[in-house]
């Protein structure tokens, strides 16, 4: 939260020679605490508040004299930009909001900031009730008396009491067997018991509640087991879809052949039969190797590497073939075959078809190369910044004043933090908002091309120039913003040519005689060090001080891990609803791994670990256990991470730490290693001595 969203704005003002009689009736009129004074030009001189009133009544002082008289006159303020959190530690009652210029533009009282923490924290008790009355289990809460403080619908339907008389009973009157207050005594969650309610089985899983580390409550989620029968059904219709597959597999067009990750032949399909004229018998349950003439399904099956269109001969024929391996969790299991064309002559009809369409292709390309393209638009806005860390708030405010102003901007940031991001959301809230918005890659472009698509060319300047030439970035920015990602890998060469670009506002297309004018608003961004380029002599020292005019430099995810929740709740619906699978969430042992995480690829690989997640992952909760089959893995390793001591129970012996971090990591002991920072041999040789399976 900031300040410019919670403070009064262009409040009333005094001047210094009005007197204490104006002052007052000017506080009576407008109920106020507490004005600024200014002088002429707006600029704060000191501040009144009702407090001084309170002095000059006890001192029987007069209301004539001036305001000077009595005022404070060194005031402590705050920008607007400022967060509320910082303004409320700041030990005074009435807080001037002060401009870059040192104008008066709010004010800011305690009240206020106390006013704005409320309703955060209303909405977020809010959004937890919605939760609990939406949820489809069974939630039931006591506090540390046993007494039932919380009690949904859900739990009213299994049990059988209304909240109304459930909410202040004891927990014994309600739930006998619930077990809360066992939970209350031993501080140890109980998870997957069964219980009688209602004359029903259910399934409960009950955990304490801690404050700090005094046990608060406890809770209980209740799901009934009458589900499982939906569950069943819908294992039912499985086994229908496997049915209908192995249909489709029968009868299809192509010939198929199946083998297992060790290449035995496991299926073959009635076209595969008939093609080569032999009988599934003889194949199946048969190294492929030894079976099939010229085959490599063995070697797919053991690589996970495909082979498409492959000319394969079998009995003189030659076949053109597919081979594709089989995954499952991201490994090999097995590969398929398919005879894409039983007689290479059967291609011949649809490469003359391609051809055809081929000549179509570049008759098209010709003619859309010749529409002229529309400059492109930035698509991201301050909104799409997803995060509310002092870090990351920091970032954002500084380039929302950067968005205010036409100086040049230098974005630094490791790769993957959202450097384009920032650049989109600048240029959308800057005056050129309206005009275009052109990327350019630096690093992506070959060096002996850049200087063409930085400043165009004429028609004729070199071998294969278009006709009538090609306008370059600078001019279809002209107006708007020009983006250079990646500004760190520009040759020396062309960094002289940017200079005067950007210096006289003006450049010399390739082969042409005519000085072109561009408007154009520079912002770059590279995630190298430019200062320590400078002094190798590697960037130029004139266009490093024309760029970092206004520098904000965007922090990595480790640095800001307390976004993580957020991040996820932006990306992971998105990402779910690309691939068209259900809403994942992820289980609290799950996120604290993440959170543990130093995410050397910052954003990217964090969005590159969910895409994998949703697309590997039929569960809706996400655990520790699914972590393990990602590319978080084998980083996790890497970084040298153990585990979080904050996450286990104290005073925990060396047995029961290894029981909890297996708990803690879905019980994979490649995963348990690596938290407790262990070999896996050696949590092996621990877990025999203390009897663990």
């Amino acid at each position: 939260m900031l300040v410019r969203d919670n403070m009064t704005p262009y409040p009333k003002t005094l001047y210094a020679n009005n007197t204490l009689k104006e002052a007052a009736k000017l506080f009576a009129k407008y109920k106020i605490n507490g004005a600024p004074v200014v002088d002429e030009h707006g600029e704060i001189r000191g501040l009144l508040t009702s407090s001084h009133f309170v002095k000059i009544i006890a001192g029987d002082e007069s209301f004539d004299q001036t305001v000077e008289a009595v005022m404070l006159r060194h005031v402590i303020t705050i920008a607007p930009d400022s967060t509320l959190e910082d303004a409320y530690h700041i030990p005074v009652s009435c807080l001037p909001v002060i401009s870059a210029d040192n104008k008066i533009v709010g004010i800011l009282t305690k009240r206020d900031c106390l006013k704005a923490f409320r309703s955060s924290a209303d909405h977020a008790t809010n959004e937890i009730e919605a939760f609990i009355r939406s949820a489809h289990n069974g939630i039931v809460v006591i506090n540390a008396y046993g007494i039932i403080t919380t009690y949904n619908d859900a739990a009213a339907r299994l049990i059988g009491t209304p909240p109304e008389k459930a909410i202040g009973r004891p927990i014994e009157d309600i739930l006998p067997d619930s077990r809360l207050k066992s939970v209350l005594t031993t501080g140890l969650s109980e998870r997957g018991c069964h219980l009688m309610v209602n004359g029903q089985l259910v399934f409960s899983n009950r955990s304490p509640i801690f404050a700090e580390a005094r046990i608060v409550g406890a809770l209980a989620i209740i799901q009934d087991t009458s589900e499982l029968a939906d569950v069943a059904r819908q294992l039912s219709r499985t086994q229908h879809h496997v049915e209908a597959l192995e249909n489709i597999f029968e009868s299809a067009r192509q010939g198929f052949v199946v083998v297992d990750e060790n290449g035995i032949i496991t299926q073959v399909n009635k076209s595969y039969e008939e093609i080569f004229n032999i009988n599934r018998e003889d194949l199946i349950g048969h190294p492929a190797e030894e079976s099939i003439e010229g085959t490599k399904l063995h070697i797919v099956a053991q690589t996970g590497i495909p082979e498409l269109g492959v000319i394969q001969n079998y009995k003189g024929r030659q076949v053109i073939v597919n081979r594709l391996p089989i995954f499952k969790d991201g490994k090999a299991i097995g590969a398929i075959g398919e005879i894409m064309f039983k007689d290479i002559t059967e291609v011949n009809y649809l490469l003359e078809r391609l051809n055809t369409l081929e000549k179509q292709v570049t008759q098209y390309k010709t003619e859309l190369g010749q529409v002229r393209q529309e400059p492109s638009r930035a698509e991201f806005t301050f909104a799409d910044i997803v995060g509310s860390s002092r870090a990351i708030v920091q970032a954002k405010n500084l380039a929302v004043k950067a968005a205010r102003n036409d100086s040049n901007v230098l974005i630094l940031g490791e790769s993957g933090t959202g450097k384009e991001l920032f650049s989109h959301a600048i240029h959308n809230a800057s005056q050129r908002s309206k005009m275009p918005f052109i990327a350019v890659n630096c690093a992506a472009i070959p060096s002996e091309l850049l200087e063409s698509e930085l400043f165009g060319y004429e028609e004729g300047s070199f071998t294969g120039a278009k006709k009538g030439g090609k306008k370059g970035k600078f001019e279809l920015a002209d107006r708007g913003t020009l983006f250079l990602d990646e500004i760190g890998d520009m040759p020396l060469s062309m960094q002289a040519k940017i200079l005067r670009a950007i210096q006289d506002k003006s450049f010399d297309p390739v082969g042409g005689n005519k000085t072109c004018i561009s408007d154009v608003r520079i912002i770059a961004a590279t995630n190298k060090n430019l200062a320590l380029m400078v002094s190798q002599q590697t960037f130029r020292e004139d266009l490093y001080y024309r760029l970092n005019v206004l520098l904000i430099k965007v922090p990595a995810l480790r640095e800001r891990k307390e976004d993580i929740g957020e991040l996820l709740l932006r990306l992971l619906p998105n990402i779910c609803n690309d691939l068209g699978v259900q809403p994942k969430e992820f289980a609290p042992e799950a996120m604290g791994l993440l959170r543990q995480h130093s995410w050397p690829g910052n954003i990217r690989e964090l969005e590159n670990i969910l895409e994998q997640l949703a697309a590997t992952i039929d569960n809706r909760l996400i655990t520790p256990q699914h972590l393990m089959h990602t590319n978080f893995a084998a980083n996790f390793g890497e970084t040298g991470r153990t585990v979080d001591q904050n996450i286990l129970p104290p005073g925990l012996n060396e047995r029961d730490k290894i029981v909890e971090t297996l708990k803690y990591a879905g019980n994979n002991k490649v995963m348990t290693a690596k938290l407790l920072g262990w070999h896996r041999s050696t949590l092996y040789e621990k877990m025999k001595r203390y009897n663990l399976k």
